[in-house]
């Protein structure tokens, strides 16, 4: 049986009278029977536009043995041209009952149906279109089309509806509003040439509401659940698009009748414009999961009023409407209404923006100290992301340097850091993200006590960005509240990031995590000149306070990138976490991630000996490498008078001119000096000498001999010369003991 085609629109012509380049390209390439699986049919010019060229030719379709759809092995193709060359040349299969499937366009008439051949920009692939390309295309489409592949299983969904580039930005909950009551909408209009029309739509404040005439009310559906088929144009009226919505499963006027009839609002809305957001869920076939959501929006250019009459549901009388009973649509005034079709999307919510990161939604009370130039780069990201509700505090005013690092720009110069950031933070999605701004010193709040403590005992997680190492031990050690405490700051080069982050459970102080880390520079080579400070520093006024690091803005901005993702990942996991990433020249980043030891707090007398299970382990080691003899050393570490604490955190191996006997231990003092010297160095004076330790053989218990009271009282009279209580530890088989000031305690099973 012979395929009757259709004829296609437009003048028969030479191959020679063609006039656009590539219908000529094209036809030249099939006349010269150069493609084996394509042959010229005809070419033609003119029609709805005298200067398009069309190129009817026929192609020979690979089908497998089991098709979808009907197509033939040989399909009769049109591919029309136009001059501008600025979208894909429209192409058509001319058989007269060729199939209705997916992957084509909607026209005006049945027949004959538009392929939808690509899903690429024009824009990005006409400078690699050949005639050989298209012809291809042609042939692949209609094999896949056969066979029922052509949309692939991984292949986003196709869209419904095309026609209308414009946008319309919506509040991102406007399908959650209560339908009982129209929603009063703002539309703003911004012409964009050479980009697409956009329009804004915000919902106005409720006294603006009130007392003004609102311009545009929503009525918001999701429809049913469909299979997109055929791209179709946009409904250009409310009857074109209640037929759409018919054919979708969906009743509009019934549903408009619905909504706009439960309006109780009076008559605020009736000369109100009507928008209608339709929602559609897609899915790839029916009864399979939703894959995507395809929404819409109609503004009519017609008053709610001339709509309901419309719909039958009311008649005007003046500016009073009379209900109808038993009113129905009328297709021709409908037909009338003229609709201007935009495409949906929605403001940003924090739920997006968390889901477009690829992040887990994470809503708890987060507390920021310091918005300085690394804190208010990362809260931005982490914001961006979606995560956490916000509080800053922050008692600094942003001063014109900051501007060269800071998250912020100069328009807030002058103005308090805590309070601009949370006005620019809560401007970066469309719902908040910042709760509340507190303009005060932690560690001395003064007026905002009450307000910084209501916002401490709230709190989920209070990270601290000071870069102040009292702020770190005042959050660790006085601020009695459930919340997990994390810091980030930058060494003082800026070249290097420190993340400490405390368990879930606190087991881990953050002053104790901040000790380890301080031993890993000493051990770590990498980390040799860690904390040396930077060679040139900027006075920024005149008083002696008043200076600045040199530290480059993209330097500040790639690490508070990485701080951000590591936050959120160490608040994600429950233990606790110290890492460093170390910047180097050509912009790499080297990490070092320590993992860290168990806590071990022990009171003695009127302090409290803050130390670790690495550093207990450091001294056993010590300890059973000299065995039977005794060793010893000095301790490092760093006190606290105003607490009360001392934190012990690693020790310097015996010297070599020390002696070590079975019962007797003298250290001796060669390199000693210069070892402690370069450990308070390499940890800003951080870690500094605290005291002495020597071990017991096995057989002898840890408590202080005769000998050892000698030593406690020789410590004594040296460290009070320096102000602080003398200390020294005893390590013995099964067992050490702390002696602090006048206070000793035995600490068994270590």
């Amino acid at each position: 049986m012979t395929d009757s085609y259709l004829d296609v629109p437009g003048d028969p012509v030479s191959l020679e009278s063609l006039t656009v380049r590539k219908a000529r390209q094209l036809a030249e390439f099939l006349h010269a029977e150069m493609h084996p699986w394509a042959r010229l049919v005809d070419t033609l010019s003119g029609s709805g536009r005298e200067d398009q060229n069309t190129v009817m030719f026929d192609v020979d379709v690979e089908l497998s043995q089991e098709r979808v759809y009907d197509i033939h092995p040989v399909e009769r193709v049109a591919a029309t041209f136009f001059p501008a060359d600025e979208d894909w040349p429209e192409t058509f299969a001319l058989r007269k009952d060729f199939p209705a499937v997916p992957h084509r366009y909607i026209t005006d008439t049945e027949f004959p149906r538009r392929l939808c051949l690509y899903e690429e920009p024009y824009v990005e692939e006409k400078t690699r279109w050949s005639v050989v390309s298209i012809v291809e295309r042609i042939r692949e489409w209609l094999r896949d089309t056969a066979a029922g592949t052509l949309h692939a299983e991984d292949q986003q969904l196709e869209q419904m509806l095309v026609g209308s580039r414009a946008v319309l930005i919506l509040p991102f909950d406007i399908f959650s509003d209560d339908a009982a009551n129209p929603t009063p909408l703002e539309i703003i209009h911004n012409s964009n040439p050479p980009c697409e029309d956009s329009f804004i739509a915000f919902r106005p404040p409720p006294a603006a509401s009130q007392n003004r005439k609102v311009r545009f009310v929503v009525a918001a559906f999701v429809c049913p659940t469909a299979v997109p088929g055929a791209i179709r144009a946009v409904p250009t009226n409310l009857l074109e698009l209640h037929q759409f919505c018919i054919a979708s499963g969906f009743d509009l006027f019934e549903n408009l009748r619905l909504r706009m009839s439960a309006w109780n609002d009076g008559a605020i809305f009736l000369d109100s414009n009507l928008v209608v957001v339709l929602g559609f869920p897609k899915a790839r076939r029916a009864g399979s999961a939703v894959e995507g959501f395809e929404v819409w929006g109609f503004v009519t250019n017609d008053p709610v009023k001339k709509i309901g009459e419309a719909l039958g549901l009311w008649q005007m009388r003046g500016l009073e409407r009379g209900q109808l009973l038993g009113g129905t649509p009328s297709d021709q005034l409908l037909g009338m209404a003229n609709l201007l079709p935009l495409n949906c999307v929605f403001n940003l919510s924090r739920a997006q923006a968390s889901h477009i990161n690829g992040t887990e939604p994470d809503s708890r009370n987060m507390m920021a100290l310091g918005v300085g130039a690394l804190g208010s780069q990362l809260v931005a990201t982490l914001i961006r992301c979606g995560y956490g509700k916000w509080t800053f505090v922050d008692n600094d005013l942003l001063l014109p340097h900051n501007f060269a690092r800071h998250e912020l720009c100069h328009v807030a110069v002058g103005l308090p850091k805590a309070n601009v950031m949370a006005m620019a933070a809560n401007s970066i999605l469309a719902e908040p993200s910042v709760d509340q701004a507190v303009i005060a010193d932690v560690l001395s709040p003064g007026v905002a006590a009450e307000q910084l403590a209501a916002a401490f005992a709230t709190a989920d997680v209070i990270a601290d960005f000071s870069a102040s190492i009292e702020v770190s031990r005042h959050i660790g050690r006085d601020i009695d509240v459930k919340a997990r405490r994390v810091a980030a700051f930058l060494n003082p080069r800026g070249s290097d990031l420190v993340v400490i982050a405390e368990d879930s459970a606190r087991e881990f102080p953050l002053d104790s995590l901040e000790m380890q880390y301080y031993r890993e520079l000493l051990v770590n080579e990498a980390l040799e000149r860690h904390l040396h400070p930077p060679e040139g520093r900027i006075r920024y006024a005149r008083s002696c306070r008043d200076v600045s690091s040199r530290i480059p803005g993209d330097q500040v901005a790639m690490h508070a990138a990485i701080g951000s993702r590591a936050l959120r990942r160490a608040l994600y996991e429950a233990d606790p976490r110290v890492d460093i990433w170390i910047g180097s020249e050509d912009l790499s980043s080297r990490h070092v991630s320590l993992r860290p030891s168990p806590v071990i707090e022990c009171p003695v007398g009127d302090f409290q000996v803050i130390t670790d299970q690495g550093f207990v382990d450091q001294i056993r080691e010590f300890r059973r490498n000299k065995l039977p003899s005794e060793t010893g050393g000095v301790l490092l570490g760093c006190w606290d008078l105003i607490r009360n604490l001392v934190y012990v955190v690693h020790s310097i191996a015996s010297p070599i001119d020390s002696t070590e006997r079975r019962t007797l231990y003298i250290r001796g003092s060669a390199g000693l000096k210069e070892a402690v010297d370069s450990a308070a160095t390499r940890t800003a004076f951080m870690l500094r000498y605290v005291g002495e330790w020597h071990s017991h053989p096995d057989g002898f218990e840890s408590e202080p001999s005769p000998d050892d009271m000698i030593l406690w009282q020789w410590l004594n009279e040296k460290t009070r010369q320096d102000g602080f209580p003398p200390l020294m530890l005893i390590m013995g088989e099964s067992g050490m003991t702390w002696c602090v000031g006048s206070a000793m305690k035995t600490v068994s099973n270590v």
